[in-house]
């Protein structure tokens, strides 16, 4: 059984190749699907064209628009275009990634010389 469709922006009714979804647009933006719905709630982020059962659809240019001048740093609330370019991006992603592998090493080298020190007691 297929979902009802409910057009919100019917000039977009024969030009569903125009469309994408919000899932697409967090792969797009290599963001989490929470991430772009807060997007949508907390900033001026591009109105829905089509909504097909709880699946949202945007016209791809005005996201791809919106993401280039208007997406918001991580951690802000405000709608201030962003000026970061996509390598620095990935770079502070990569870096906040690398941070928390760091401390998950450390931890584990922390329980692993505990064990090691409570089997050399046990011997």
């Amino acid at each position: 059984m297929s979902e009802p469709i409910t057009w919100h922006r019917p000039e977009y009714r024969d030009r569903g190749d125009q469309l994408i979804s919000l899932a697409q647009v967090a792969n797009l933006a290599d963001v989490t699907r929470a991430a772009v719905s807060n997007w949508r709630h907390r900033h001026d982020f591009p109105a829905p064209a089509m909504t097909a059962g709880r699946t949202v659809w945007v016209v791809r240019a005005e996201a791809e628009h919106w993401l280039t001048t208007q997406r918001p740093q991580r951690g802000s609330t405000n709608a201030a275009p962003s000026k970061n370019s996509r390598p620095t991006r990935a770079l502070a992603v990569l870096e906040a990634r690398e941070e928390r592998q760091a401390a998950a090493l450390a931890a584990t080298r922390k329980k692993l010389r505990a064990v090691r020190k409570q089997l050399s007691t046990d011997n």
